[in-house]
């Protein structure tokens, strides 16, 4: 069996399809992961909301060059 450099192109291209191909055909997160990650962005939330920041230390939305 001779081996190309096409039909090597084409074994190394389907390699490297095949994983994205089985990560897709995965069943979607549970409810339980949803719910804890709610609750870790609320607790971080309420964290961040204990730190108080004078209005001249945040930075601007709007960044001019």
């Amino acid at each position: 069996m001779d081996v190309t450099r096409r039909s090597l192109a084409r074994v190394l291209a389907a390699a490297a399809v095949a994983p994205k191909i089985s990560e897709a055909q995965q069943p979607p997160s549970t409810d339980a992961d949803l719910q804890s990650a709610r609750d870790r962005m609320r607790s971080n939330a309420e964290l961040i909301a204990k730190v108080k920041l004078p209005m001249a230390v945040e930075p601007a939305v709007h960044f001019k060059a």
